[in-house]
């Protein structure tokens, strides 16, 4: 590493030296310079390559760089345009990197006051890393057997556009887009493997935390075909849109509880029953005796979410010029959708019996099958009002109105017994429908009358209500209904924001906005009938606040910078039913962010740049407030619960980071380029104190890179470009699991066709 290191900087050093003595170079070598240009090719193909030499965690370094830790080449960039004659051109573009799998071939012709065809095919690929947490008591660690995990993207897309002269242009296009491969999910399973005592009351601590790791098995398709007719009559423009959407997807989510961890028979089969007086169970003193990897049975679930969804759908617009201050124009938009879905959870868990250890498989959504049927229209209207040139303002108006009907059925599938081997098999059924109306206002203007002042404002307010109506699932062997429940439902949402733009002088440009963001979602039941009121009651209430100031300096031509100040304030309440729990503050969040850019050419053959980000943002939750949670204590005088820190497990959220990155650039003769970058980012927010009683969630993390690159015109036809890069990523969130660092080689050859 540090023969490697070492001449980068030296190197840096020199050239970047030897740039600043450069700047007294004259006017006449500088335009020398800009004469031998590299060159920008109409038809060229770019051919490359990259070579890393990773030590610690592949999977981590694809995760994070968005390369394959075994390296790639291909295709880089082609791009062929060619006029076939006067009105006629062909355009190819394409693209083939083995490694990153990024695909790309494009086809278009375009033929004058006809129309053109276009036509192509694009994959690339995802990486992720199949990790769980890390648990900092006993340094546990739980990584997928298979770390390197993938999705692939692909989309193939057809248009066919028709573009006569003085005639309506019609266009029809298909899309057919694909996601396959498995990623690594964040809803993980618990194991008992954390170096902390089994539950033995009153000693409040639970061994389990959930981190071990899950994945995820993706599987999607979502077909769409588009026909738009556009047409001009005079001063208004009319456009209709057919479309034809259809989704079929079908995702599986593997999460196991307590992996390897099976309770021995002798304990399993004892009786849970706690004598008068007692305060820890007989079983609970026996799982304590034993190793941690016997304290509960594994449970392995696979959980699978499909769905199929079928949209039609027709969009009508208009605009029209009323005059040289007025444009109204107007909108209508209706949907049928069509849902079904599918799926179950089975859980197999190794049930330990006298013979030996039996999987056991259970699900509570088994079969499941259903669907919903949802009608949507839509309506806006709009008037574009300019009643001089320095103001604009806008008026608009959207309403909706939407229409659910929905139904589902599964069977649970239970075991029973001691131990629960026998299964029995219940089926469940219920159903929904809601009806909910939507009303939206918008308000937009722009001032420019103030010399050297912009002033504008957006304000839009979105209001729902509507209802509710449900039942539980229910057996419909033995009711013929559920519980009911209606609920008005209502929701308020709030944009707003106020802004100015002022170039004081030439050298300096300040711009201030001021922004609000308010939510609130409101569900209330009613009485169906006289008797009761059946329903719900939540709130969830939500406003941000905040401002942007901006200063964009330029003293000299040489020099810039620019400084941005972003500050946001946010408050939620929620409820649950009222009067028993009355609203109340679940959390605030304070989000300050401070970045500054430093552009800097001393002359035209170098430059420098510098910018960096730093940002507090804290989410609190009931922490500091939360206090102490007292101990319990039964009749008989014994402490069944002891008092704890609370505020040990109510934790703030932190996400605190830094970046600084730094550009230079500059030239070293007239047919080389060269160029210096560096980047850092940092976080800690990780607390492993808390481990005792939570999972102690946060990020730490330390990451730098180094990269040096030459650009090189060969000819008039060819040009090359090198990079070597260093990288090196240490994360004490995984407890250096994930740990990389390592050289990476890039080439590229440009050539003209």
């Amino acid at each position: 590493m540090k023969t490697l290191f070492s001449p980068f900087i030296r190197s840096a050093g020199l050239l970047t030296g030897a740039c600043l003595l450069g700047s007294g170079i004259s006017l006449r070598a500088a335009d020398k310079a800009q004469a031998d240009a590299f060159p920008n090719f109409e038809s060229y193909i770019k051919i490359s390559g990259q070579a890393p030499a990773v030590s610690g965690n592949d999977a981590a370094f694809q995760n994070r760089t968005r390369q394959n830790a075994n390296g790639g080449a291909g295709i880089e960039d082609l791009h062929i345009a060619k006029d076939v004659d006067k009105t006629t051109t062909v355009t190819l573009d394409g693209k083939a990197l083995v490694g990153s799998e990024d695909y790309l071939g494009h086809f278009n012709v375009t033929k004058t006051n006809v129309g053109s065809i276009d036509a192509g095919y694009k994959r690339f690929r995802t990486f992720y890393d199949g990790v769980g947490g890390f648990f900092p008591l006993n340094r546990q660690w739980m990584p997928l057997a298979n770390e390197d995990l993938h999705v692939d993207r692909s989309k193939f897309w057809v248009e066919a556009k028709l573009a006569l002269k003085d005639a309506p242009e019609f266009v029809i296009r298909y899309t057919n887009e694909l996601r396959n491969g498995q990623k690594d999910s964040t809803i993980w399973g618990t194991t008992d493997l954390t170096g902390l005592p089994f539950n033995l009351a009153p000693n409040p601590i639970n061994p389990g935390r959930k981190f071990a790791p899950s994945y995820m098995q993706i599987g999607e398709r979502h077909e769409v075909v588009e026909a738009t007719v556009k047409h001009q009559i005079k001063k208004t423009s009319l456009r209709l849109t057919l479309l034809a959407d259809r989704t079929n997807n079908s995702d599986t989510r593997f999460v196991t509880n307590y992996p390897g961890e099976v309770i021995p028979w002798a304990v399993a089969s004892l009786s849970a029953t706690v004598p008068a007086g007692q305060v820890a169970a007989p079983q609970n003193i026996a799982k304590a005796a034993l190793p941690a990897n016997n304290w509960n049975n594994q449970q392995a679930i696979t959980e699978t979410d499909a769905q199929k969804t079928q949209t039609n759908g027709v969009n009508f617009e208009t605009d029209t010029v009323l005059s040289d201050q007025f444009t109204l124009r107007l909108g209508a938009n209706y949907d049928l959708v069509h849902t079904t879905i599918g799926g179950g959870r089975p859980i197999v868990t190794q049930t330990p019996t006298a013979t030996g250890v039996v999987p056991v498989a259970t699900d509570a959504y088994a079969g499941l099958y259903g669907g919903t049927r949802v009608k949507d229209y839509t309506g806006n209207i709009a008037l574009d009002y300019k009643p001089t040139k320095n103001l604009f303002m806008k008026f608009a108006f959207r309403a909706q109105s939407e229409f659910i009907r929905g139904s589902s059925g599964y069977n649970v599938i239970a075991a029973s017994g001691t131990p629960a081997v026998t299964l029995a098999t219940t089926p469940r059924t219920g159903f929904a429908k809601i009806h909910q109306n939507v009303r939206t206002p918008v308000v937009e203007v722009r001032y420019t009358g103030i010399k050297d002042l912009a002033l504008y404002f957006n304000g839009s307010k979105r209001d729902l209500s509507g209802v509710e109506q449900n039942t539980s699932s229910y057996n419909p062997l033995t009711a013929v209904i559920g519980t009911p429940a209606a609920n008005n439902v209502s929701e308020d949402h709030g944009n707003y924001t106020l802004g100015a733009s002022w170039k004081t002088s030439p050298m300096l440009t300040l711009r201030g906005e001021l922004f609000r963001k308010g939510h609130k979602d409101n569900t209330v039941g009613f009485a169906t009938t006289p008797a009761t009121i059946v329903g719900d009651y939540y709130l969830l209430d939500s406003t941000y606040d905040g401002y942007k100031l901006t200063a964009i300096a330029k003293p000299i031509a040489q020099f810039g910078s620019t400084t941005r100040f972003v500050q946001q304030h946010g408050r939620m309440k929620v409820t649950g039913f009222l009067p028993t729990y009355p609203a109340y503050d679940s959390l605030n969040s304070k989000n300050y962010m401070l970045s500054e850019t430093i552009d800097y050419n001393p002359n035209a053959q170098c430059y420098f740049q510098v910018a960096g980000t730093l940002v507090y943002h804290v989410i609190s939750t009931a922490y500091p407030r939360a206090g102490v949670t007292p101990a319990v204590v039964n009749a008989a005088g014994l402490t069944t619960a002891v008092a704890f820190d609370t505020n040990r497990i109510v934790q703030n959220s932190d996400n605190n980071y830094s970046t600084i990155t730094f550009v230079s650039g500059w030239v070293v003769d007239k047919a080389t380029d060269a160029q210096l970058q560096v980047n850092s980012y940092r976080a800690d927010n990780g607390n492993a104190v808390l481990a005792p009683l939570s999972m102690p969630y946060g990020v730490t993390v330390r990451e730098t890179s180094v990269t040096v690159g030459l650009k090189h015109k060969f000819s008039d036809k060819w040009v090359g470009n090198a990079k070597v890069g260093y990288f090196d990523s240490k994360n004490d969130t995984t407890g250096g699991n994930t740990n990389f660092k390592g050289p990476l080689a890039y080439i590229s050859f440009e050539h003209a066709l």
